[in-house]
């Protein structure tokens, strides 16, 4: 391997590493809130790829486009945790009706998937470029060439993640999250609104699965099930960083990503598998995730 080539799929896997990281953190913020994960999210993504490649093929502004997705995910955030999520919350922990999230987000993102096939039907497309003139604009730095487009995404992905962190442990709403998730009731009596709470973070949740497929459209093929792949991706970058811990998702994701390129330049019939294995590996020797007790726990 060249350092050319070292570098390049250092990048690649570094920006799909950090869209995962996004995927993960959706998840968290609505386990944090509910313990309930959204199995439709991988949907929200593809949607959102979808929106944004339609948006910019019509030839609207990127900004315009961008912003424009993120508040139609945000809208239908709110929509599924209102009709999927909030009427089972009172559901007895441990009996069948309080894991009924699993089918009901299931098919909200069903849902979304067959609209999507009405419209846009089955076939793969090619989303138009976000920072670049062409698709393949390359970028050299020395010897080494990079996709401008994936150094972009990249870049972005990761000031997307350094952002949320610090909502979360900085911000206001950060510690609102941390308090609904230790007791409900208790947040409540410290004068929180919870409901509030909940339906923001599943606004974030699908404003971070919009990111996921605006950064993703450019740098893959998009098609109506695409979306399975990044959420089976993100619940094992979750999985492995710990169901309560940020930092340890985003080096979790990170290292996903690059095992992931780095596996598939060496073997490109099997290299997506590799990641996959070295996750169940490290789930046996540690159940709860790499950093699953790490102090950075945010409840």
């Amino acid at each position: 391997m060249s350092l050319g080539d070292f570098l390049q799929v250092l990048i690649s896997g570094i920006s799909m590493g950090s869209i995962y990281t996004l995927m993960a953190q959706g998840l968290l913020i609505t386990y944090l809130t509910t313990r309930a994960l959204n199995f439709g999210q991988g949907d929200f993504l593809m949607f959102a790829s979808f929106l944004a490649m339609a948006a910019l093929v019509a030839g609207w502004p990127v900004w315009l486009s961008v912003l424009a997705v993120m508040v139609a995910m945000g809208v239908l955030g709110a929509v599924i945790e209102r009709v999927a999520v909030a009427p089972l919350a009172r559901q007895r922990a441990g009996s069948a009706g309080s894991l009924a999230w699993i089918l009901t987000t299931m098919g909200f993102g069903m849902l979304i998937q067959n609209t999507a096939e009405l419209v846009w039907g089955k076939s793969s497309f090619y989303s138009p470029p976000l920072f670049s003139s062409q698709k393949q604009q390359i970028v050299r730095i020395g010897e080494a060439g990079f996709y401008l487009e994936e150094l972009a995404v990249a870049v972005l992905a990761l000031l997307i993640v350094a952002a949320f962190y610090w909502v979360l442990f900085r911000a206001r709403w950060g510690k609102e999250v941390a308090a609904v998730a230790f007791d409900k009731d208790t947040a409540s009596l410290l004068g929180i609104d919870v409901r509030r709470t909940v339906v923001l973070s599943y606004v974030i949740m699908s404003m971070l699965a919009a990111a996921s497929g605006i950064l993703a459209g450019p740098v893959t093929t998009v098609q109506v099930h695409m979306g399975i792949v990044f959420i089976i991706k993100g619940f094992a970058v979750i999985s492995i960083g710990g169901f309560a811990n940020p930092v340890g998702i985003l080096i979790a994701g990170i290292g996903f990503g690059l095992l992931e390129s780095f596996s598939n330049y060496f073997d490109s019939g099997f290299g997506d598998l590799y990641p996959f294995l070295a996750a169940v590996v490290l789930l046996i020797i540690r159940p709860s995730g790499l950093f699953g007790e790490h102090r950075a726990d945010v409840r």
